[in-house]
């Protein structure tokens, strides 16, 4: 009786979103009248116009996502829904009703504003029963979830906000525009701009203005796997927030794109690419035999920032994390680490 009560509840939402379908198709015709969120690249998303007379109190956009559908939407949503965007939302002071799995557990960052934010499942299966109680009038999804969009927009009126090729500040910029929360998307940058400014020169009693930085990671995507990174991902706040240089090695080789993943060693390489004054440590916990192997190898040992008692460990959860809220969090930390 309850799997007959959830099917036919499921074949009334499916009516209903050809019916939002049909309502989007009269609206097709405003197409004209985008305008720019100011990321780059044509799977940048948009307002493409209103389904009511232009002006704030209209009930609902049409928005070109980035897969270039065309989606009405509340101008106001009220019920958010996210497979992504948690850091994004939070940021600019929306708060979802329910998120994927790995969002509530894999970001150090958001941990104290996530009461009463309902888990809807793994990103690759989601619940569409739960998300369906939780009655949303939006989902936010990203590129990956195209699979799964059919059953989405089923549910409610689903957009792709681009992640690929787009830096964590273009992810906010893009999730402000869609909610109308751009002025709230420069706020925030403002102030985190400030407090960069404001933890760089704190650290500026305690670093001299040569010495190098470096970030190595050993563990993560696969065993083996020894990196060092530049201004991306884990180095962001190390080189871009706060400025600090990194060895003319790993400058040159970063500069020559093709590093999402970080550049790739050897463990031979480790006196090349991490001589730098001071190193950061990201340690995966699912190869840890390497991870001895690399700690207590002479290559290692032998390393300036061993020698002098300058390597950080830090928290691959906060420092792995790429989103504004954990560049925030990783201000805080790299002042705990190196103000002493």
């Amino acid at each position: 009786m309850l799997a007959r009560t959830k099917s036919w509840r499921l074949a009334v939402v499916f009516m209903l979103a050809l019916l939002l379908l049909a309502g989007c198709g009269n609206n097709s015709d405003t197409g004209g009248e985008n305008e720019s969120t100011g990321t780059s690249g044509s799977s940048g998303s948009s307002p493409a116009s209103s389904s009511q007379a232009a002006g704030s109190d209209a009930d609902t956009i049409v928005y070109k996502d980035a897969l270039d559908r065309e989606v009405t939407i509340p101008a106001r949503p009220q019920r958010i829904v996210t497979t992504q965007y948690l850091p994004e939302l939070l940021a600019v002071g929306v708060k979802p009703i329910g998120v994927v799995s790995h969002l509530l557990t894999g970001f150090v960052s958001v941990k104290d504003e996530i009461d009463g934010i309902e888990d809807i499942g793994p990103a690759n299966e989601i619940n569409l029963e739960k998300t369906l109680e939780l009655q949303p009038d939006l989902i936010i999804a990203a590129d990956w979830d195209k699979d799964q969009l059919d059953k989405l927009q089923a549910i409610a009126p689903t957009v792709v906000v681009a992640w690929e090729g787009k830096d964590a500040f273009e992810h906010l910029d893009q999730v402000a525009a869609l909610l109308g929360k751009k002025q709230e998307a420069q706020d925030w940058k403002k102030a985190f701009d400030e407090k960069a400014a404001s933890a760089a020169e704190k650290l500026k009693a305690f670093v001299k203005p040569d010495e190098t930085f470096g970030v190595v990671v050993i563990g993560g995507y696969e065993k083996g796997q020894l990196r060092v990174y530049g201004s991306g991902n884990v180095g962001y706040t190390l080189f871009d927030a706060l400025g600090f240089p990194m060895t003319d090695v790993v400058k040159q080789e970063w500069e020559k794109g093709g590093h999402e993943l970080g550049i790739q060693l050897s463990l031979e390489k480790l006196p090349e690419f991490a001589s730098a004054d001071r190193l950061f440590l990201v340690k995966f916990d699912n190869d840890p035999d390497f991870a001895d192997q690399v700690l207590n190898s002479a290559l290692w040992k032998k390393l300036p920032a061993v020698q002098n008692g300058h390597v950080y460990e830090v928290s691959d959860t906060l420092w792995f994390s790429y989103d504004v809220l954990s560049f925030d969090k990783q201000l805080d930390d790299a002042i705990r680490l190196l103000a002493k």
